[in-house]
């Protein structure tokens, strides 16, 4: 038994395939439009990022300079005045070791120094680890 095609059949074809491949260009030359144009505009803002960094590094006024240099000196007193470690965590004492002072007496007040290590503790009438 042999399959026999109508005439119309494969001229359907044919159109289907010839309009298969002109969607096919017509989307590929949008996508190379859509990537010109990309290109382009990407170009254009790193030529004008380049213009406007120039025209910022030429504009700093003798008041600005001066607000620099006081923000550096800051800078470098705020470096300069960090606290040790131990300062910085409240409520955290150093360790001292068994028999070192860990604790001062101010007035009718006794204020801790460091911490003692485990097995000892602070006696408040010498003072001392023990």
């Amino acid at each position: 038994m042999s399959v026999t095609q109508h005439p119309s059949a494969s001229s359907a074809t044919a159109v289907t395939r010839s309009e298969y491949l002109s969607t096919m260009v017509r989307s590929r030359m949008l996508l190379l439009g859509a990537s010109c144009w990309l290109v382009v505009v990407v170009g254009s803002c790193e030529a004008v990022k380049e213009e406007r960094s120039l025209e910022f590094d030429g504009i700093e006024t003798q008041e600005e300079k001066e607000l620099i240099e006081a923000l550096q000196e800051v800078l470098e007193k705020l470096k300069n005045k960090q606290l040790p470690s131990s300062e910085k965590k409240l409520g955290w004492l150093p360790a001292c070791d068994a028999g070192e002072q860990c604790a001062v007496r101010k007035a009718s007040r006794i204020g801790k120094l460091c911490g003692c290590p485990r097995g000892t503790i602070c006696d408040f009438s010498v003072l001392k680890c023990l």
